[in-house]
Order: C-alpha cells, then sequence, then structure tokens
C-alpha cells in the first residue's frame, strides 16, 4: 500500500476518537534523529506560476524543544537567485524540505531583518500527528455546515473549544473588542519567543479591490492576529482559468479564501504533504483556532517580493478545492472533499446622477470574526469606491439578513459626511456587522447565515439637523393630554427651524412636575429582556433602539421594571422586585428604571440632546 494511502487509512481511523494513536513514520520521511548538521538537500516551492520548483537547502542544527514537544531544524538556502536577496519569505511556509530524497519537514520560521538566507524546518512528524489529531465529530465541519460545536449540559457552546469566539454577552457584541480579544489570544500561540526575532515565515493575506480605508482596517484587525494583509490583487477561484491545475501537489502554493467576488482575501502558503483526500501545510497555525471550515484554493505565485524586514510571495488564488479543516500548531489540515460554509453577498450603491460600479457580489467565508470583519470591509469599500465625494453626503445602507431556521431581518445603518466620505470604519460599528457578529458567536446553537442583501442610498447634502433648544408650550398640562414642545433645529450650513411635536403625558404623572428627555432615536435603547436563546436574540436584534430618524421623548416613571427569562415587564409597583428576588437563588431579574417613550419621526438625523419640564394637573372627574 502506498505511503499518502495508508495514511489517509490512519486518519481515517482516528476521526472520532478520543486519543490519537502514534503515527508510524512513512518510509518516504527521514526521522529527526538521522538529520545531521551539514547535510545537503532541497526543498519544493513556487517560484512563479503554479509548478514547485527545487532549491538548495543544508542543515545547521536542531533546536531541541522550540515549541512544546516540537523542535525545529535549522537551515540555510545558498546559491540561490531569489532567496539569496529574499531571505526569509512569507508564503513559503510549509515548503517541504528533502534530505537523501526524504522528506524531514516544512520551511516554516525565520528571522526578522536577517542578512542570510536562515529558516527554521517544522518536523514532518510534527505535521503528520496533526493530521491524525482525532476530530471530534461533534465539532467536525460537515459539507454546508461548517463546525458544529460542542455543549454543555445546559446548551451552552463550550468556548474553551472554539478560540475565536467573541467572549461576552452576544447582544453587547462588538467588531473591534472581538478583534481585540483574538489579539491576545494570538500573542501567546502565535508570537515569537521573548526576546528573540524568531518568527514564522508569516501567512501574508492577499487583498484584492480594497480601498487605502478598507486596507487599512484590514491590517488593525487581522495584523494582531499574525496575518499580514498585502495589496495584491484577486484570483477567479470560481471560475478557473484553463490552465489552472485541479488538484493539490507537494510544494504547490495554496491559498484560504475569506472572502472572494468582487474583492478577496487570500491567506497563502505552500503545501507540504497531500495525503490522499488531505494534506498538510504551512508548519505553523494560520490563526490558531483548532477545528475550523475555510475555503481553500489552488493559489498561482506572480513573484517574491524582496524586503529588509520579511519578504513575500504575491499571489491569487485560481481554482477552489476543498476546506481548511484544522489549524494547529505544527501545520494545518485541509480536506479536499469538504466544502467548506459560505454565504453570497450582493451590495448595490445608488446615488443622485448613478455611480460608476453600483453593484458589488460577493462569496464570504463563515466564521464568528472573519465573517463580520469582511462585511464590513465589504460595504465600507464598495461605498468608498462607487459614492465618495468630499462633500456633504447622506447615506442609509438597509440590509436584509438571511439567517438559516430563523427567516430574514431587516437592519439599517446610516450616517453623514463632511470632507471625509465614510467607509469601512463606520460600517466596522454598524448594526449588521454586530447582528452578524452576535449571531455566530451566541452561546446557545450553530447559525447559518444564508446571505445579506444590502442596499445603499447616498444623497450628496448632509440630512443632518442639530438640536439648539426645546421648550414646553403649555407650561402646565392634564394628566393623559399631549403637550406641545417647540424644537429649534439648526440645519448644517442652514437657517434655524422651528418645529412644534406632540407627546402624550401619561396619566400616572397627574400631580408631578416631570423631565422630559429629548433625544435622537438611534441614541436611545429599547428596554429589552436580556436574550435566553437564539429566538429572542433574532427577535432583538432590529428592536435594539428606536427609528434613527426620529427624536423619542422620554418620562422617567417612579416604578421599576423587570426582565426576566426573556420577558420584560415595563412597570411594577412598589414591592414587587423584592418579591422577585429570591434569597437562594443568583438567577434573580434585571431591573431598571421604567420609562414611558415615545418616538416622533423627523425623516432626517439629529444631533443633540435636550430635557424640558412640565408640571402635570390632577384630572378631577
Amino acid at each position: 500500500m502506498p505511503a499518502g494511502l495508508a495514511l489517509g487509512v490512519i486518519t481515517s481511523a482516528l476521526v472520532g476518537v478520543g486519543v490519537a494513536e502514534a503515527v508510524t513514520d512513512p518510509p518516504d520521511t527521514l526521522p529527526l534523529s538521522e538529520v545531521k548538521p551539514g547535510m545537503k538537500g532541497y526543498g519544493l516551492t513556487v517560484f512563479s506560476g503554479t509548478n514547485p520548483e527545487r532549491f538548495d537547502v543544508e542543515v545547521i542544527s536542531t533546536l531541541k524543544n522550540f515549541r512544546p514537544n516540537q523542535d525545529l531544524i535549522l537551515i540555510k538556502t545558498p546559491n540561490h537567485p531569489r532567496l539569496d536577496v529574499a531571505r526569509t519569505v512569507g508564503g513559503m511556509s510549509g515548503s517541504p524540505i528533502y534530505l537523501n530524497g526524504k522528506m524531514i519537514g516544512a520551511y516554516a520560521y525565520g528571522w526578522l531583518f536577517g542578512v542570510e538566507p536562515i529558516a527554521g524546518v517544522t518536523p514532518i512528524k510534527s505535521m503528520l500527528d496533526e493530521l491524525a489529531r482525532p476530530m471530534p465529530k461533534a465539532i467536525m465541519p460537515i459539507p454546508g455546515k461548517g463546525p458544529l460545536p460542542s455543549v454543555d449540559d445546559d446548551g451552552r457552546v463550550k468556548r474553551d473549544k472554539h478560540a475565536r469566539l467573541f467572549h461576552g454577552a452576544p447582544e453587547s457584541y462588538d467588531l473591534q473588542g472581538h478583534a481585540t480579544q483574538l489579539a491576545s489570544r494570538a500573542a501567546s500561540l502565535l508570537a515569537p519567543p521573548e526576546g528573540s526575532a524568531l518568527a514564522r515565515a508569516s501567512t501574508p493575506i492577499m487583498l484584492g479591490g480594497l480601498s487605502g480605508t478598507s486596507l487599512k482596517i484590514a491590517q488593525n484587525l487581522l495584523g494582531p492576529m499574525g496575518m499580514e494583509p498585502l495589496q495584491a490583487g484577486g484570483g477567479t477561484s470560481t471560475k478557473p482559468p484553463p490552465d489552472a491545475p485541479t488538484k493539490f501537489v507537494d510544494g504547490g502554493a495554496i491559498g484560504v479564501e475569506m472572502i472572494r467576488g468582487d474583492i478577496s482575501a487570500m491567506g497563502l502558503g505552500t503545501v507540504t504533504r497531500v495525503s490522499g483526500d488531505k494534506l498538510v501545510a504551512f508548519g505553523h497555525p494560520m490563526l490558531g483556532g483548532g477545528v475550523e471550515a475555510l475555503p481553500t484554493a489552488v493559489a498561482r505565485v506572480h513573484w517574491i517580493m524582496a524586503s529588509q524586514n520579511r519578504s513575500f510571495k504575491i499571489g491569487e488564488a485560481v481554482r477552489s478545492v476543498g476546506a481548511l479543516v484544522n489549524d494547529r500548531q505544527a501545520a494545518i489540515v485541509v480536506d479536499s472533499s469538504v466544502k467548506a460554509p459560505i454565504f453570497p453577498m450582493k451590495v448595490t450603491i445608488s446615488a443622485p446622477g448613478g455611480v460608476p460600479h453600483p453593484t458589488w457580489n460577493l462569496e464570504v467565508a463563515q466564521d464568528q470574526f472573519l465573517s463580520p470583519t469582511f462585511v464590513a470591509m465589504a460595504i465600507g469599500n464598495a461605498f468608498e469606491t462607487s459614492a465618495a465625494e468630499r462633500n456633504d453626503l447622506t447615506y442609509r445602507a438597509t440590509s436584509k439578513l438571511k439567517i438559516g431556521r430563523w427567516g430574514t431581518i431587516t437592519l439599517t445603518d446610516f450616517g453623514a459626511g463632511s470632507g471625509n466620505p465614510p467607509g469601512a470604519e463606520d460600517f466596522v460599528r454598524g448594526r449588521l456587522v454586530r447582528a452578524i457578529g452576535s449571531l455566530l458567536n451566541n452561546p446557545w446553537e450553530p447559525i447559518s447565515i444564508e446571505g445579506i442583501d444590502t442596499e445603499v442610498k447616498v444623497s450628496y447634502e448632509r440630512e443632518v439637523v442639530t438640536l439648539r433648544g426645546a421648550k414646553i408650550l403649555e407650561p402646565e398640562i392634564d394628566a393623559g393630554a399631549k403637550v406641545h414642545i417647540q424644537l429649534e433645529l439648526q440645519r448644517f450650513q442652514g437657517k434655524t427651524e422651528t418645529k412644534i411635536i406632540e407627546v402624550d403625558v401619561p396619566t400616572e404623572l397627574a400631580g408631578r412636575e416631570v423631565e422630559i428627555e429629548l433625544a435622537p432615536g438611534y441614541e436611545v435603547e429599547r428596554p429589552l429582556p436580556s436574550p435566553e436563546n437564539v429566538a429572542q436574540l433574532v427577535a432583538n436584534l432590529p428592536n435594539q433602539t428606536f427609528d434613527p430618524e426620529s427624536i423619542v421623548a422620554s418620562f422617567r416613571l417612579r416604578e421599576n421594571g423587570a426582565a426576566y427569562k426573556g420577558k420584560i415587564a415595563s412597570r411594577l409597583p412598589a414591592g414587587a422586585i423584592d418579591t422577585l428576588r429570591s434569597s437562594v437563588d443568583s438567577d434573580t431579574p434585571e431591573t431598571f428604571v421604567a420609562q414611558v417613550q415615545s418616538a416622533v419621526p423627523l425623516k432626517q438625523f439629529l444631533v443633540g440632546r435636550d430635557t424640558v419640564r412640565v408640571k402635570v394637573r390632577n384630572v378631577l372627574r
């Protein structure tokens, strides 16, 4: 039986087993014990195109216990016209190294600012151990669904099983906060040992179709996780050219696709060893997330760009094949027979007079962190490219988010710019991105995003008014009647306008002088219960705030409200909260000051807040 087939059988047999068995070294590999200083051999990598080429190597020494239970072989790559100039190269990670015609491991590490072509090789035994690692069925990626989380007895996802989950309440999801959490975790796994400049040969992220602002966002969010975003152009993995290879080969270029279509992002590296439908690559982790489900592709290399810091390959995806299914210390594992979950996304831009590129079509990998990241970049990039103006403008982005099993919800993002057009950073904080992050990081059950359709409408004027003042027209009002409030609204670079709004006065305020708080609808949160399941989360997402083009008048009441187990009581009588609290159970209601809130449409965005006071008379009957 061929060695590759034998290993594939071993790997298949281990799937779902609790403990990995030792993998016997295949006969075409050289044990680390037989690797000696001064031995000469060769490596395989793609310097240009899709075909691997040889480069000479010479063993320097072996670093014992470089990583936990993992050694590192030091080599030099002498007398090669590109490597003498480029030295350590990002994108060469995974290039197989051979001595005496037998594989010893993968080119994977190098020294920052090194002046010699020296690299570190991850031993093939460590990589084959990752290939043979058992993948629990509870979290195995399956075609069309992605990784299924393992759960506790109460049905919540085990957080320690998913390295990229956001830690926090799902309704409080924040993409920048999520990135900060992941950067902290990645520092211990991916950073070079303290006090040395030895680091992974890096994973260059080839970005195509992105503007400068989106590139900056990519660097801010992905850079701390050990990835190097580079502007390089996009490939055609879904519409491969006729000459594109149909399968992976040892030493061939491989891409991990995070978004593709009118914009693209792909992590570039090298295949180390193909074994049946599976392969190992990189010789180090990409994201360090363990079990994964990200699309992969055969890649083409254009050039190796030399740099004083860290050189890197420039390449693109040419044919989608398989999925990254495991991301570990010594290697990434790819299964060519698996399809990773992706979702389609369409962004349409419209503006007076038309725009040059109104429609953008994309496919986004489904991932707890990468999905919200690239959705924000996709909308911001489309907007900035198609409708950016160094003048006044207002945009309204209406997104229909289709959620497997839960239907479609509609979310609106909005904003106005003067001088600096909105871009990806505005959508990082947007409702759509927060909703996607909340859903994919929820603690109850796996969620499948089935599609996003976003329509951005732009007007070239600043549809914003500033609240300059407010006054009550009736100093006293009957309880249950309407109070009239005069607003002084300052248009941007325009005249001050007067608008009178009506607000109902609650009857229970009789006999009191009350304060009415006035605020923009997008700043006022509705009193919603903390979700207890996905159904409640989906119901809450479109209703967290009021109409963004409204003003909300709020009356504070003397009573309290409470939320408990997905239910909400907006007002409770005195003493009710004490009755609901248990002396033996920490699971108690969330309390809040009861309010009556009324939203009045303005058909434009408001900036500013104010308060007014009114005396409410008793009504004698």
